[in-house]
């Protein structure tokens, strides 16, 4: 296999879902090229800068298709998109948080979130906070959805205690969708 940035990354990628961020090295990458970890150092400076092209080579695949036409459209199809990349790569969830928004493709996602935003009615010095918050919301919601899907039983036990066997239970993707409907309820309701 060649080694170039892109090969690489892709690696890592493969590394992270077979054995997890904390097993993630140059050297463990290394191994799987059969050279030695400073060959790696030619493409990839460190693991920051390694963990930040995992982060920008997962947003190129959550570029929404629909174009900025439909603000909302593209805001939804987006976050959707991000959810998605995050549950297929195993501790992405901590790559993202690892990793300043700072790299092109991610950089474009934002501007293109901001742009979003400010059509479906946020004022532009609520641009950024909302923009934080539907980052935040989806991280969290990420990271909760492994963890539940990580459970075979489902939801904990100690749920049906707390709230009754009464209350209709939503799938993941109905929650995510009511929590993003909710947002955007809010963003609408405070501007």
């Amino acid at each position: 296999m060649e080694i170039s940035q892109e090969t690489i990354v892709r690696e890592a990628i493969t590394l992270l879902n077979r054995e997890g961020l904390e097993k993630l090295s140059m050297r463990a990458l290394a191994g799987a090229f059969g050279v030695k970890a400073p060959a790696l150092y030619w493409h990839i400076k460190n693991k920051q800068d390694l963990i930040d092209q995992i982060a920008e080579t997962m947003s190129a695949e959550m570029l929404p298709s629909c174009g900025l036409s439909d603000a909302r459209k593209y805001l939804c199809e987006a976050v959707r998109l991000y959810r998605q990349k995050l549950l297929e790569v195993r501790d992405s969830v901590e790559i993202f948080m690892r990793s300043p928004p700072f790299t092109p493709i991610r950089c474009e996602l934002i501007k293109n979130m901001m742009i979003s935003l400010l059509h479906i009615g946020v004022k532009e010095k609520h641009c950024l906070a909302a923009s934080h918050m539907l980052n935040n919301y989806v991280l969290s919601f990420a990271a909760d959805e492994v963890i539940f899907k990580a459970n075979p039983a489902g939801m904990p036990p100690f749920i049906n205690t707390i709230l009754g066997t009464g209350y209709e239970k939503m799938s993941l993707d109905e929650q995510f969708e009511w929590g993003l409907n909710v947002l955007f309820a809010g963003f609408k309701t405070f501007e």
